[in-house]
This record gives C-alpha cells, sequence and structure tokens, in this order.
C-alpha cells in the first residue's frame, strides 16, 4: 500500500502582522470579576462573556459532548481534576431539560465510574452511551434512560509483539449500525477497533504521537485520526534505577531544535527525540477500514515546525485535535495556528488553511485556539468551537470562508448541530468560572472550595443566527474579548510605562526582574489591606493572627506571617484587581512564560491532577510520558506558534537570564544532595532553546526543601559574581534587561519543625523573608534606579478569595512606581508581559499579552530612589538559621513528595474543618475522661 508524505506550504499574507496603529486593551476597565448569568459575566482575564442561549449547568471542565440519534439527548464527559463524570441531559432542545450526573457526588466513584476522558459515544438506538475511561484503559458503558452502568470494555491487551497493558482512551466514534467502535489511545498511540456486541477488540492499528481526534468519512470506509504529540520521550539510557542519585543527569539534556535533541548523544546516555516534523508529530493520518485496517496517508496540517510565518520561524507545531469529514473534505482544526485546514480527500492534500482570527486588527497575534468541530446535517456549515476567544466560528463550506463568530460561555470545548439544523449545542469547559471561594457571604457547599470543583462546566443551546445577524454577533465576539482603539486616539505621558510601540516613546526602566511565587490568593496575605477590596475574615497570613499546629498542640497568637509583604505593598504599589489566568500549576507555569495553554494542556491538566495522573514509573507505552503533571516547565506540545517569553526576548534580541523559571521538569528526582538545582533529571526532555544557556546551573527549583533563604543565598551570590564589582559597583557585564526569579515555598507543605518548619505558615514566613532579603539586596544596586520589579503567584489553588478563587497577589517594586498605591484597574498575566514589552519597546506575541491592560496606573514619573530595608521573620514562626543549618548535612527532603499533595487538597476552609472536628473530638475525649474519673 503507497503512503503518501504531505507537507504544503500555503501563502500566508492572512496572518500579517499589524502596524502599530492600534492600542488593545482588556474591556473589563476598573470592573472586578463576577459572574453575572443574567447578563454580563467578567472573566479573570478581563474579558466578558455574553453566551448565547439557554445554559445548562454540568460538572467542571465538558471536554467531551455527544447527542443522541433522535436528538433529545446530549452527553458530556466531564474531565474535572476530582470527580470524573458524565453529564446526560435529556430534553435538551426541549423546554424543561433535565440532568443527571454519573456519578452523583462531588468524589469520583471507583464503582461506577474510575475515570473518563473526552471519549462518547451513544448507540443507533440510543439506549447506551459509551465513555472513554482515560487511564484506567477501559472504555465504560452507561444506561441512558436510567444512567446505570451497562458494563465495560477492557482495553488492556499483551500480544507476542504488542504491550497495552497501560493506556489513556480519548476520543471515539461509532459506526452508523452500531456495530462497531472506533477509538483512540492517546498513550498507546494506537486506534482501537472493537466489536460492540462481544466488547471484543478486533484490531489495534498503529498511529502517529498522541492520537487526540477520530472520525469517520461519511461512507464509513475511512478513518481520520489527527496527532497532537510532537515526540515519543525516553529516559535516559545510562540510568540506574537502584543508583539514581548518582546516574540522574545534572541538567535537561538537550535544547529544542539542537543536534541533541534530533540525534541524541549515546555516550552521554541521552536518546534521540528525532524531527519534530517527522510526520508522527502535527499530522492527520487516514487509514482504510476494508479488511485489516491500515495508513493510507499521512498528512501535515497548519504550519511547520521552522516554516516562516511572515517575519518569523513558527516555534510550535499546528496541534491538530480535531477532525470531521465530507465527501469532499475533512476539516482539522489546528491549535496552535488558530485556523482550520482542509483536506481534498481524493488527493489527500491539504487545499486550503481557513484563518479565525476574529477582527482584521488583530493581524498575526494568536490566540483563538480552535477545537471542536462539528457539521451541519446537510453538510453545508461548519462549526468550530474557538475557546481562546469564548466564541463558536461559523464557515461556509462551499466557499470555505469564515462567515461569522457567535458568542459562548468560557473556553467551549466541543459542540453539535442539532438533526433540525437549527440549534448549536456548545460544551463550555469552564462555564462562568469558579466565582469566589471563601469570605464572609461565601457559603461552602459539598465541592468545597478548591479551585477545580468550583469550575462548573456549561452547555449552551442556541438558536442558529441567520447570516444578517452574524455580523452583529461577531461584532460582539470582539467587544467581549478586545477594547481597540486606533492610537491617535491614546494621548501620550510621562508615564514610565509607553502605551504603545513608537519610536519616540523611551522608558527610564532598563532592567525587569519578574518574580514568580506559589498558589496564594489576595485576600489570605492581603486582605487586611487598606483601600483595597478586602475580606480580612481571609487573611490568615497577615499581621496580628493566631497560627495553630496541623494537629492544634501549639499556638502562636498575635503572630506577624508575612510582614514583608505588606511593607511592600504600602512602600510600593499592589493592585487587588489583579488575576491568575490559571487554575493550578499544570497551566501556571506555561502561563509564567507567556504560553498560553492549548487544548493540548487544558484537557491534559486534568488528567495530570487526576486520580493516577502519570504512569511514568509502571507503563510500557510509548506516550506514557506525556503526562507532565504540575511540573513548572513547558513541553514541545505546549508551544505556541510565536513560543514563549523565552523566544520573544531573543527574537527581539532583548537578553535574559533566569533563576528557577521553567526548568522543573517531569520525572524528576530529588534527595538531600541536592541543595543546588533542587532536582535531577530522568527524561530527555529538551528545553526551549533561549533558555538553556541563559539559566542558573546552582540555583534550586521547585523543592519544597530547600528554603526561600538558601534560594536568596544562591540569587544574591550568583547576581554579584555576574553584575557586579568587589566594591558593588557596575560588573564588566550589565546586567540583562529581564530578569527571572522563581520563589516558591509560599506553596505550603506539612509541618517539619525539626527542620525548622513547625506550621505550615512557616513556609510563608520563609517565602516572605527571601522576597524582602531580594528586593532589599536589588535596591543596593546601581541598578536599582532604572529597575522594576513585578511579583505574582504562579495559580491560585491554595487559598481562598472573596472575589474570585482566581485573585491573586501582584506588586510592583520600583523607584517609579506610586507609594504606597493600591490600584483597582483589571489585570491579568498579560498585563505583566504587556508591560514588559512596552518598557522593553517590542510587540506583544499573542492575543492574551495584546489584550490586556498595561499596568501604567501603577506608575509614576516622579522616582523616588530610597532602597528598601526587609523586615525579620517572627521567630515563633519560622528561625531562618535553623532552617540553613542543615544544608552542610542531612536533611529532611520528605517535603518534596508531601508538597504535591497540598496541590490538589489543602484550602482554607478545608483546614478549618479539620482543625474544628479535632478540636470538637479532642473537648469530648476530655469531658468523657472527667466523667470517667
Amino acid at each position: 500500500m503507497r503512503l503518501t508524505f504531505l507537507f504544503l506550504f500555503l501563502p500566508l499574507s492572512i496572518f500579517a502582522q499589524p502596524t502599530q496603529r492600534y492600542v488593545i486593551t482588556a474591556p473589563a476597565g476598573s470592573e472586578y470579576t463576577k459572574i453575572d448569568k443574567a447578563g454580563r459575566t467578567v472573566l479573570p482575564n478581563g474579558r466578558f462573556i455574553t453566551p448565547r442561549g439557554r445554559q445548562i449547568q454540568t460538572a467542571p471542565h465538558p471536554y467531551g459532548l455527544v447527542l443522541s440519534p433522535d436528538g433529545k439527548s446530549v452527553v458530556t464527559a466531564n474531565s474535572g481534576i476530582n470527580p470524573f463524570s458524565i453529564s446526560i441531559l435529556r430534553n435538551v432542545v426541549g423546554p424543561n431539560p433535565s440532568v443527571q450526573q454519573i456519578p452523583e457526588g462531588v468524589k469520583t466513584d471507583n464503582g461506577i465510574l474510575e475515570a473518563c476522558f473526552m471519549g462518547l459515544a451513544i448507540t443507533p438506538d440510543g439506549k447506551n452511551v459509551y465513555v472513554a475511561g482515560g487511564e484506567t484503559n477501559k472504555i465504560f458503558a452507561f444506561d441512558l434512560a436510567t444512567g446505570k452502568p451497562a458494563g465495560t470494555i477492557n482495553c488492556s491487551v499483551k500480544t507476542a509483539t504488542s504491550d497495552f497493558s497501560h493506556g489513556y482512551i480519548g476520543d471515539m466514534v461509532m459506526t452508523r449500525d452500531g456495530k462497531t467502535l472506533y477509538a483512540v489511545d492517546q498513550i498507546g498511540f494506537r486506534m482501537l477497533v472493537i466489536d460492540v456486541a462481544t466488547k471484543k477488540i478486533l484490531h489495534n492499528v498503529p498511529t502517529g504521537r498522541y492520537p487526540f481526534g477520530i472520525t469517520l468519512s461519511p461512507d464509513e470506509k475511512v478513518a481520520y485520526v489527527a496527532n497532537v504529540g510532537v515526540f515519543e520521550y525516553k529516559t535516559f539510557t545510562n540510568l540506574d534505577r537502584k543508583n539514581l542519585k548518582t546516574t540522574a543527569h545534572d541538567y535537561p539534556a538537550s535544547k529544542y531544535g539542537s543536534k541533541e535533541m534530533r540525534e541524541g548523544d549515546a555516550a552521554k546516555g541521552v536518546p534521540a527525540l528525532g524531527d519534530p516534523n517527522a510526520p508522527e508529530a502535527f499530522s492527520v493520518w487516514s487509514f482504510s477500514l476494508a479488511g485489516t485496517p491500515g495508513v493510507t496517508a499521512k498528512i501535515k496540517t497548519g504550519f511547520l515546525v521552522g516554516q516562516m510565518v511572515e517575519d518569523f520561524p513558527a516555534v510550535g507545531g499546528s496541534s491538530p485535535n480535531s477532525v470531521v469529514a465530507t465527501d469532499q473534505y475533512v476539516f482539522v482544526s489546528n491549535g496552535n495556528n488558530d485556523c482550520v485546514s482542509v483536506i481534498d480527500v481524493k488527493t489527500n492534500a491539504v487545499v486550503k488553511n481557513i484563518a479565525l482570527t476574529p477582527d482584521a486588527r488583530l493581524g498575526k497575534l494568536r490566540g483563538v485556539i480552535p477545537f471542536g468541530l462539528a457539521l451541519s446535517p446537510d453538510s453545508k456549515r461548519l462549526y468550530v468551537a474557538e475557546a481562546g476567544i469564548n466564541a463558536v466560528g461559523v464557515i461556509d463550506v462551499p466557499t470555505l470562508a469564515v462567515v461569522g463568530h457567535i458568542p459562548t460561555g468560557w473556553f467551549p470545548s466541543k459542540l453539535k448541530v442539532s438533526i433540525d439544523n437549527t440549534k448549536l449545542i456548545v460544551a463550555n469547559a469552564k462555564g462562568y468560572g469558579s466565582g469566589p471561594n471563601g469570605g464572609r457571604t461565601f457559603k461552602l457547599g459539598a465541592q468545597g472550595s478548591y479551585i477545580g470543583n468550583l469550575m462548573n462546566g456549561t452547555v449552551s443551546v442556541i438558536d442558529i443566527p441567520g447570516d444578517v445577524n452574524l455580523k452583529a454577533e461577531t461584532e460582539q465576539v470582539v467587544q467581549n474579548n478586545f477594547t481597540i482603539r486606533p492610537v491617535a486616539d491614546v494621548k501620550p505621558t510621562s508615564n514610565p510605562i509607553p502605551a504603545f510601540l513608537s519610536r519616540n516613546a523611551a522608558s527610564p526602566i532598563k532592567h525587569i526582574v519578574f518574580i514568580a511565587k506559589e498558589n496564594r490568593t489576595y485576600d489570605e496575605v492581603f486582605g487586611q489591606m487598606p483601600n483595597g477590596e478586602n475580606d480580612s475574615t481571609l487573611a490568615r497570613y497577615g499581621v496580628g493572627v493566631t497560627v495553630k499546629s496541623k494537629r492544634g498542640n501549639q499556638t502562636v497568637e498575635k503572630a506577624s506571617v508575612m510582614p514583608n509583604h505588606l511593607a511592600l505593598a504600602r512602600r510600593f504599589a499592589m493592585s487587588d484587581n489583579f488575576y491568575c489566568d490559571s487554575d493550578v500549576s499544570a497551566d501556571g507555569h506555561r502561563w509564567l512564560v507567556n504560553t498560553y495553554p492549548n487544548e493540548w494542556v487544558e484537557t491534559g491538566t486534568a488528567a495530570a491532577y487526576g486520580g493516577k495522573r502519570s504512569m511514568r514509573d509502571s507503563s510500557n507505552a510509548p506516550g506514557n510520558l506525556s503526562f507532565y503533571g504540575s511540573a513548572g516547565s513547558i513541553y514541545p506540545e505546549d508551544y505556541n506558534e510565536g513560543g514563549s517569553m523565552w523566544d520573544h526576548l531573543e527574537r527581539w534580541k532583548k537578553d535574559f537570564f533566569n533563576f528557577g523559571f521553567g526548568v522543573e521538569m517531569a520525572g524528576a528526582y530529588s534527595d538531600s544532595t541536592m541543595k543546588y538545582i533542587g532536582e535531577k533529571y530522568t527524561i530527555n526532555y529538551p528545553l526551549p532553546a533561549p533558555l538553556f544557556d541563559r539559566s542558573s546551573r546552582t540555583f534550586p527549583t521547585y523543592n519544597m526543601a530547600v528554603p526561600d533563604q538558601f534560594r536568596a543565598d544562591v540569587f544574591m551570590k550568583e547576581f554579584k559574581e555576574k553584575w557586579l564589582r568587589s566594591d558593588g559597583s557596575v560588573g564588566k557585564d550589565t546586567l540583562p534587561p529581564v530578569i527571572t526569579l522563581m520563589i516558591p515555598n509560599d506553596h505550603g507543605t506539612n509541618p517539619r519543625p525539626k527542620a525548622g518548619f513547625p506550621f505550615t505558615e512557616s513556609y510563608m514566613a520563609d517565602n516572605d523573608l527571601a522576597l524582602g532579603r531580594t528586593v532589599e539586596f536589588l535596591s543596593q544596586t546601581p541598578y536599582w534606579k532604572n529597575m522594576a520589579i513585578f511579583v505574582v503567584e504562579d495559580d491560585p489553588q491554595g487559598g481562598v478569595d472573596h472575589v474570585d478563587a482566581h485573585r491573586s497577589l501582584m506588586l510592583a517594586i520600583s523607584p517609579y512606581v506610586k507609594r504606597n498605591y493600591v490600584g483597582h484597574v483589571h489585570y491579568s498575566f498579560g498585563s505583566v508581559f504587556k508591560t514588559f514589552w512596552n518598557i522593553l519597546g517590542i510587540p506583544c506575541l499573542n492575543q492574551y499579552d495584546a489584550g490586556a491592560t498595561d499596568m501604567s496606573d501603577l506608575f509614576t514619573d516622579q522616582p523616588d530612589f530610597t532602597p528598601y530595608r526587609a523586615l525579620p521573620a517572627d521567630v515563633r514562626l519560622f528561625d531562618p538559621q535553623k532552617a540553613l543549618d542543615p544544608f552542610d548535612e542531612k536533611f529532611d527532603w520528605k517535603a518534596f513528595s508531601e508538597s504535591e499533595e497540598l496541590d490538589r487538597t489543602e484550602t482554607m476552609q478545608k483546614r478549618r474543618a479539620e482543625d474544628d472536628a479535632e478540636a470538637r473530638e479532642k473537648a469530648g475525649k476530655k469531658r468523657k475522661t472527667k466523667r470517667s474519673r
């Protein structure tokens, strides 16, 4: 059988770079994030949603959706962090729809549905729904009428040539006669052909890397599979599992795009990863289904890695994810390229890339994130879930042209068209958002206060608008996402943050220091601050608070937990309207380097945090290393078309140096000898090329066993060596324009009294002192007069907030910021990066930074160069010397493994409930003892 390998280069003029004629900001202005289901919801990123149609709530993160053959029922697969569930929506297009969640409770029920991931299929008679079981390597069946279990299909199989003992079952499609089920195993790199009647696997057909989407041709003679993976990652070949301490690698072994990445280095035990443009990567494969299924074509869609997109080579690949087919075309959504590729079914050639940018003024800036696809029953219209702009794109199939966009909920994922062709049914993975998760008026429900459990999804049932109305709908989509003004309407000022790129604009700020921390919300640190939108009852890390040990046997009254944070906020500027775009660390570390999470990351986040999360230690599946968990790096599957902040800085010739950002890789190993770097590496994950040579080889990345005081010491030592002379003057090498620094111990973990951390709050005090010392040091260098320091968290999942669970810390520290100022302008991660780019005089990277509001409101043209003096820690909570003493000897490294548990479980309400329950139990025991005496 002849295979065709097709690489078609199409004209890219549709993605032209915009001239600097417009200033784009977030439409929220100074509005706080809020949910308004009857009107306009303000999202954490400063955008609005005004979803059309009727909204039906589901469990969190519906990434799968299927419509029953009679058009009356819809089922969603909800890959929430916990629980996994499905929602059965009955009478979905009628006046009184009902919803049944399976399992019914807020926790995954291993006796009913252990896990699920995206794939769904309903039998032609409408009796049963089949659910892809994700990491369980199973497919679950349920009675659609009752919701009761109707059996399982075990996808685990081991033959003489293949071992599919482990799998991750995802997207599925069933033949019209209901006899055959096709499913993809994402880590097994296979397409399963299953006989429904016998529940037997007929064929395991090899696919490309990480098969993500599947569809059948109208005549069901061909299957099309979209492969969203890049590499088959492998462990280093010179590892001794019994002696990782010695044999694991001290630093990531290769940089992206290098010879070492492609060809490996056998002498150093580095396996080859190959070419990111290989046919197995970022591709659509077609399979003939006659007889024994076999691949007939391997088609590259979107733009190749390294292909020139106007004025720079694409960093990330196309990320093809969803596929649908007509008699003439196969349509593929390219999550990174903001386009739909059109494949001619006769030639297997891409004939067009349909750009989805909703407004020409955005130019080539990416961020639409096309995800799910649906064809109308007559195949004349194609609908695209535009997850990045909260809309559905409408494409006219005969002309292959976009005719408009329709507003939806937050992050539309999958969609269908009603059988009468009058309604769109859209799953919105993030629904209306989380809302608050604490405070005086917050009522704690069964789902708790954890952000991942509050992000309920929705299903929108929308009357399909006529073409005459699509122009107005498209304008609403643009207005929901961006406020666009001509440059001529923006008056220049003397603010140190230029409002837009201009040859005449120059900032006195020449050095940016970007400091990232871990997992805190605004209220728990700044809830006592005056002039802000605060709830002081949530300020557990404030001043004058009572601190209790986890077991309640030790109490500190009137403690000062994070005094430097409060002092820095009073001395400099902060925002009470700043939000993390991220929910948890898995997506947070992408946002931190200006990489917006595509559909691969968003769906994988749930996989990373649910259940087993990764089988890398026990599975031989070729894709088992593709689940990265919450590790603080970006990976080739994540890379946006324009790359990350590292690529952007290098592209515009702006130097940087990195301390701890983006070098914490999945599958790493730690023990007590690793006070430098913080971990050793076991898997050949490449680093972004610009980052590889510009990162400290001694600074400890995330590892809760390393005190932040040690990180501060390492940072200051290396800073002096690189950029200062012995007398404190400017060194031979000048400080780069951008420094990135990770100080992560406010993540918190279980107390370790022997190591100097008697309370969870001790980690906050450690982090606070390290931040204060770092700012004090920087403010005493000669670079201070031209410096701005920005402090944020990677995500807000560890805390609670009365405005929104995404609201978090943002400090601006500089001679050029306003004093004792609380800003109320709506900010997000995009605001941070837009401010960087405006200072540096370079363009924005994507639609998220371009569409954010810069932080000029926090700055002034009247500088104050007075250095900052750090405040000491409350030694009752944290003794820095005691924490540092063990670093020359053995040390309690158990904290590293314990800290991940806190990612998923620790909330303020839960801790309070546990403390109250323990106190009641102790009181009861005392009363019982007294009575017995």
